[in-house]
C-alpha cells in the first residue's frame, strides 16, 4: 500500500507516481482522487504527460479523451483505463500497490 499526503497532490493536475514497479497517474479533482495505470490502453503513451480538461484526461499521443471518474474512453468506447483502488482517509491517500 502506498500512502500520499493529499496536500502533496496538486489540485486539478496529473501526478506521475512509481511504486513497486507500477507506474501510475494520480488525478486530484476537487476533493476527489483517482488513480490509473500510467499508459493509454490504445498506444501505451504515458497519460501523466497528457492534459487535464476539467473531468477529462487527454492522451498526449493521439488526443484520445478519458473520463477521469470512470476511466471510460470518450473517443473510442471499447477502450477504458485500468483503475487502481484507493481510499482517502482524512488527509492521506492510500493507493493499492497491486
Amino acid at each position: 500500500m502506498l500512502a500520499l499526503r493529499l496536500a502533496d497532490l496538486p489540485a486539478d493536475a496529473l501526478t506521475r507516481i512509481e511504486h513497486d514497479g507500477l507506474k501510475l497517474v494520480v488525478i486530484r479533482s476537487g476533493d476527489r482522487v483517482f488513480a490509473y495505470h500510467d499508459k493509454c490502453p490504445h498506444a501505451f503513451w504515458p497519460l501523466s504527460q497528457g492534459t487535464l480538461h476539467r473531468a477529462t484526461l487527454e492522451c498526449p499521443g493521439h488526443g484520445w479523451e478519458f473520463d477521469i471518474e470512470t476511466g471510460r474512453c470518450l473517443s473510442a468506447s471499447s477502450y477504458c483505463l485500468t483503475s487502481v483502488p484507493l481510499t482517502v482517509v482524512e488527509d492521506t491517500v492510500h493507493i493499492a500497490s497491486s
